[in-house]
Order: structure tokens, then sequence, then C-alpha cells
């Protein structure tokens, strides 16, 4: 084998191994290609869920006999313990509900920042709130006096 022989086998090699890393790499750019696309389709079909489990309940929620009344009442539970965790967060902070427009209004505010009307001092502490409105309730009362939610 002569020296030039052996030259042109080397370059061969490394042209080869130089194709098959091009074709790995330009693999590689479409399999991420590919994989972006796919990850944008499954953000806008889970976006288009929402929005249809949204409607699903908007137009279901008052109606027991429908076949996902279970799960509704899940989605109601779990609404209402978000608004008592938020009623709690507003009586540490100290923060009243408009009942004119339902803006919050800060405890030493006089007036609403919202709409201008009068707040009337804190009621005395029960330690009861409205889980509607998180404004504070007597202990004996049934209805909040800000919103008119029934209280258990």
């Amino acid at each position: 084998m002569s020296m030039s022989q052996f030259l042109d086998g080397i370059s061969k090699r490394l042209s080869d191994a130089g194709q098959g890393v091009a074709k790995h790499t330009k693999n590689f750019t479409e399999v991420t290609r590919l994989n972006g696309a796919i990850a944008e389709q499954e953000r806008q079909a889970a976006a288009l869920l929402r929005e249809l489990g949204q409607a699903c309940y908007d137009r279901h929620q008052n109606d027991p006999d429908y076949e996902y009344a279970a799960q509704i009442e899940g989605i109601r539970a779990a609404y209402a313990q978000i608004a008592q965790y938020q009623a709690q967060i507003r009586q540490i902070k100290g923060i009243r509900i408009c009942p004119e427009c339902g803006a919050e209004v800060g405890p030493d505010s006089a007036f609403c920042g919202g709409c201008g009307a009068k707040m009337e001092p804190p009621a005395a502490e029960s330690g009861r709130v409205c889980p509607k409105c998180g404004s504070p309730v007597d202990g004996d009362s049934l209805f909040c006096a800000t919103c008119g939610t029934r209280l258990e």
C-alpha cells in the first residue's frame, strides 16, 4: 500500500465520519424542531381544554342531574375553600371589602379608594368572617351583613 493510497483511505474515512456527524446533527435539529412544535400544540390544546371545561362548568354548575355533578361540586368546594383562605388573609391584614363596589379597603381607610363610599369601622371581633366577601360577622348571624351570603 502506497502512501497515497493510505492517505486516500484516511481521507475517505474522515469524509464518511463528517457526513455521519452532519446527518446526526441535521436529525437532532429536526427532532428538536418537531418537539418544539409538539409542545406548542400541547399548550394550545390545554388552553382550549381549560376554556371548554370552564364553559361546561359555567353552563352546568346549577344542574344537579348533570353527569359530572360530582366534579362540579368538587370545583365549587375548592372555590369556597379559596374564598375562606382569601378571607383569612384579608382578616390578618385588616383589609375590608367595600359594600358598594367590592374593592379591598385598608384597615385605616375611612373611605373606599375605588368608589369613595364611607367605610364603617370593622365589627367587633367574633372570629367569624363571611366566606364570600371576608367581612367580619357577628357570632350568631345567619347572613353576612355586607353581601347577604347565608352563613353556616
